[in-house]
């Protein structure tokens, strides 16, 4: 009886031990926030059966999953880009836009899609419109071009107001008609340009790289787009994906600045000060000599308050990783440290019968691999620390929890006999 009493509390220990774990291990895997904003292409319109939430399959979600997380998609199928600007304003919207490290913004397509004059030609895509239903359509665009361009400066300026330091990534249109319809393909060319160059100016302006999904879909439409619809299918929205991707790669490295304490002829150590645009330090570690980022996967000194002091000249290396794991490596070179009797002290490494002609101090930088973190400078080590210690502390104390109550159980029995 016993036994079995012992069992089950182990069972439940060890339950509630690995719960704890789980837990524990799942607060060091950050990824970062990206918030999705747009109409049915952002939704993953007909990817999925269930028409009422957005499909994962759809192209923010497939986004650099190693280090990006869809916090919040907000997209729906039919949305004009004022009806996205009226969602936007929602306090659990705003709550997701604030704590975003990165948007994606597309819209625009049923801007076009309601302009009347292009209803109605779309009621009839077997009927070639007529020579006066293209010239309405071409003026009808302009207006709809600007109008839709006036919007997305809105929609932009609502973000910044509220977190102006994620970055937003611009799509801008793609041609839903392929070669095989010629009369809407044609027309779809004489439309959709007109309405890019008005998202490329709003781009232009806030200095945004825009997706082009233009180029990347052009051709391409029967091998991208779902069959006898205008949505992408599903390698379509990997090419969305992917130009997504290529972009975070451009945004902005991790970059890493090492300054010397002193660069005159010296007899003590000089401090080398250590600063990063990362946020979000995870790793700050230095080895003498030129390393890569490979040298420093099981070595290397932490460097502590942004700094650490060298006694000899020579090449010093440092890595920084951040919390998405993405890192960089930077070398330095000090030559004038000199001994008591005025000469520079060796390199590290050599056996101190080189003397070594001062030169000027030189830093080489190499980003391995590209970082997108926002800018920044001087970021102290974060305490990375987790709370494991605790859960043991938990486990530990229901365990002895558990073998008081067994005590307490055994006691009352002889006292009841």
């Amino acid at each position: 009886m016993k036994f079995k009493r012992l069992s089950v509390l182990f069972a439940i220990i060890l339950a509630l031990s690995t719960f704890f774990s789980s837990f524990a291990f799942a607060e060091t895997n950050t990824k970062k926030n990206l918030v999705a904003l747009g109409d049915s292409i952002t939704f993953g319109w007909n990817l999925a059966q269930d028409h009422t939430i957005p499909s994962t399959s759809a192209f923010p979600y497939l986004i650099d999953s190693d280090h990006y997380n869809v916090t919040k998609n907000i997209s729906f199928p039919g949305w004009t880009s004022k009806q996205l600007l009226d969602a936007i304003q929602a306090p659990e919207n705003q709550d997701a836009i604030k704590n975003a490290d990165v948007f994606t913004l597309d819209i625009g397509s049923n801007d076009i899609l309601q302009t009347p004059e292009i209803a109605q030609i779309l009621k009839n895509p077997t009927v070639p419109p007529t020579q006066d239903q293209i010239n309405a359509v071409t003026q009808a665009v302009e207006k709809t071009a600007y109008d839709l361009e006036q919007t997305l400066e809105t929609i932009v300026n609502t973000i910044n107001d509220i977190n102006p330091d994620a970055p937003i990534i611009l799509y801008n249109l793609y041609n839903p008609f392929g070669s095989d319809n010629p009369t809407f393909h044609a027309l779809g060319e004489q439309i959709i340009p007109q309405i890019n160059e008005g998202i490329n100016s709003v781009a232009i302006k806030y200095d945004f790289l825009v997706a082009d999904a233009y180029t990347a879909f052009n051709g391409h439409q029967s091998e991208y787009i779902l069959p006898n619809d205008i949505h992408p299918n599903s390698t379509g929205h990997h090419v969305l994906a992917s130009l997504a991707n290529d972009i975070l790669t451009e945004i902005e490295p991790l970059t890493i600045d090492l300054t010397p304490s002193t660069t005159d002829q010296t007899k003590d150590p000089v401090t080398i000060k250590v600063s990063t645009n990362s946020k979000k330090v995870a790793q700050m570690k230095w080895l003498p000599g030129e390393k890569t980022a490979e040298d420093f996967m099981d070595a290397g000194t932490p460097v502590m308050d942004n700094q650490f002091q060298v006694t000899e000249n020579g090449k010093y290396t440092v890595y920084v990783m951040d919390t998405w794991e993405y890192g960089a490596v930077k070398t330095i070179e000090i030559t004038n440290i000199t001994k008591d009797n005025g000469n520079p002290t060796p390199n590290p490494g050599d056996n101190g019968n080189h003397n070594v002609t001062p030169t000027p101090i030189t830093t080489t930088s190499t980003p391995t691999p590209t970082a997108t973190t926002p800018s920044g400078s001087g970021h102290a080590l974060p305490n990375t620390a987790t709370s494991m210690f605790n859960y043991v502390a938990i486990g530990l104390v229901l365990v002895l929890a558990g073998l008081a109550s067994m005590k307490l159980q055994q006691y009352r029995r002889r006292e009841n006999e």
